[in-house]
């Protein structure tokens, strides 16, 4: 018993010698250690704090912000629905053309265990850049992820193995590999001139989606044909459905002030609404509010999301977004309220999203107008007063229903683009048994104003169906 508390005694004050010549050596010790611990030690095990915020940094200073897009704004093309992220917009950098870089920091003790990278190509197909995201669990529910970064930090890379530990998840200009790294609160991941934030929490409710599990296969589908890994498929997976706002999860003085920078992504634009950032799409049921698909077999998670959105947009409830992107066949150029010289504008705003003011709900009540809410094939043919179409014109998406046919005026592309020289006829109908939903919709460039069109409503051929 003598001889083995001297050795112990021995091999602590040895140890306590070599941190006292060596003052880094317990950092890198616990860095060591982490790496090479077992799978049961990570953070996915550790239960969530309760009454301490999850989020103890912020995603980068604060001063090289100059707008949080809150979640659900307008999806690009291709871009997952419902948009599960907040963009972090950093202010103009060299020029007013640029846009600042900025350290992007992680904001709570976690365990990176997946990195991306994707190349960025041109028009010509020549690689112009590098665009990383890094996945993180922060304890057994909470899961986030930094995206969207333009350089991740070259000690990262190297501790998981290099680029050369990458494998192809959609092929080489898309590749992605697992790691296992605890990392502080406040540790520089990379940098960036804006970068994306979601977070999904397993202990929320999952959002009002009419068809689930369109979202709740794996992403990656190419992937598996490449066999990649099944845990590098898991690691970089996100339940959309469950996505919430990462600002919620900051301590109550930094989320206040990151709060108010809610809005557009110039900043021009303040976010409004009771709960300015948790805005994502999502589905009404028996409405036209949501994600509609371009057809009944797609999935919602798919590297490439074949499918719109419609919904109030996420800044100013009280405009309404089509984020059709050029899927609406029967919405060609020519509506486009441009010079006809200006064919390259006038092709790429017939193919952006199109917003325009809902009418107030409570304008018009449909008791009023029984015979037209219950026509099911839109307005009936004794309906020649103005008045009589206003519940069916900018009815907001959430109070649509299916069978009338509604019309949209008064279009713009995107937020301030040009006019659209046309209406949108939209109707929804209703899936039988196993069939999915559907919406029909249709561009008109023979009349200026819904009151324009000759009564009843109804398609001309040109239209297009989506699924939910």
């Amino acid at each position: 018993m003598y001889f083995a508390r001297l050795t112990a005694a021995i091999a602590v004050a040895g140890a306590l010698a070599f941190i006292v010549f060596n003052p880094a050596a317990p950092r890198r010790l616990a860095t060591r250690a982490i790496e090479l611990a077992p799978e049961a030690a990570g953070l996915d095990a550790a239960s969530c704090p309760v009454s301490s915020p999850v989020f103890t940094a912020a995603f980068a200073d604060i001063d090289d912000v100059i707008s949080i897009s809150p979640l659900g704004g307008v999806t690009a093309p291709g871009e997952p629905l419902p948009a599960p992220f907040v963009r972090v917009n950093t202010k103009s950098g060299a020029t007013a053309f640029e846009r600042r870089m900025t350290e992007v920091l992680l904001p709570a003790k976690a365990d990176l265990v997946a990195v991306e990278r994707r190349i960025v190509r041109d028009g010509d197909g020549a690689a112009v850049g590098q665009s990383w995201t890094a996945h993180f669990v922060a304890c057994e529910d909470v899961t986030f992820q930094l995206g969207d970064i333009d350089r991740i930090d070259a000690d990262i890379i190297r501790r998981i193995g290099g680029v050369a530990a990458f494998a192809e998840v959609k092929g080489p200009d898309h590749t992605a590999a697992t790691a296992r790294l605890r990392l502080r609160a406040g540790t520089v991941v990379g940098v960036a001139d804006g970068f994306d934030v979601a977070l999904e929490d397993a202990r929320a409710p999952a959002k009002d989606l009419v068809r689930p599990e369109r979202y709740e296969s794996n992403p990656y589908l190419e992937a598996r044909i490449l066999n990649a890994p099944s845990d590098l498929l898991k690691a970089i997976a996100l339940d959309h459905t469950r996505a919430q706002c990462p600002l919620d999860y900051m301590p109550r003085a930094m989320e206040a002030a990151w709060t108010e920078l809610l809005g557009g992504a110039f900043g021009m634009r303040k976010a409004k609404g009771d709960n300015p950032c948790n805005a994502a799409v999502q589905d009404a049921p028996g409405t036209a509010q949501g994600a509609w698909f371009t057809d009944a077999a797609n999935n919602g998670v798919a590297a490439k999301v074949s499918a719109v959105a419609l919904a109030p947009d996420a800044i100013d409830p009280g405009r309404h977004i089509f984020a059709l992107h050029g899927r609406l066949r029967s919405l060609t150029p020519d509506m486009v309220a441009l010079t006809p010289k200006q064919t390259a504008a006038r092709a790429a705003a017939a193919k952006d999203f199109f917003s325009f003011d809902a009418a107030a709900p409570d304008a018009v009540t449909r008791a009023s107008h029984d015979p037209l809410s219950t026509a099911p094939a839109g307005l009936g043919a004794d309906s020649i007063h103005a008045e009589s179409v206003t519940p069916y014109v900018n009815r907001p998406f959430a109070e649509t229903t299916a069978g009338p046919i509604y019309c949209y005026e008064g279009l713009r592309a995107n937020f301030v683009g040009p006019r659209i020289n046309g209406v949108i006829l939209l109707q929804v109908a209703d899936g039988a048994e196993d069939a999915p939903a559907t919406m029909t919709v249709e561009a008109r460039g023979t009349a200026q104003a819904c009151a324009d069109l000759p009564l009843p409503w109804a398609f001309d051929g040109g239209e297009t169906t989506f699924y939910r």
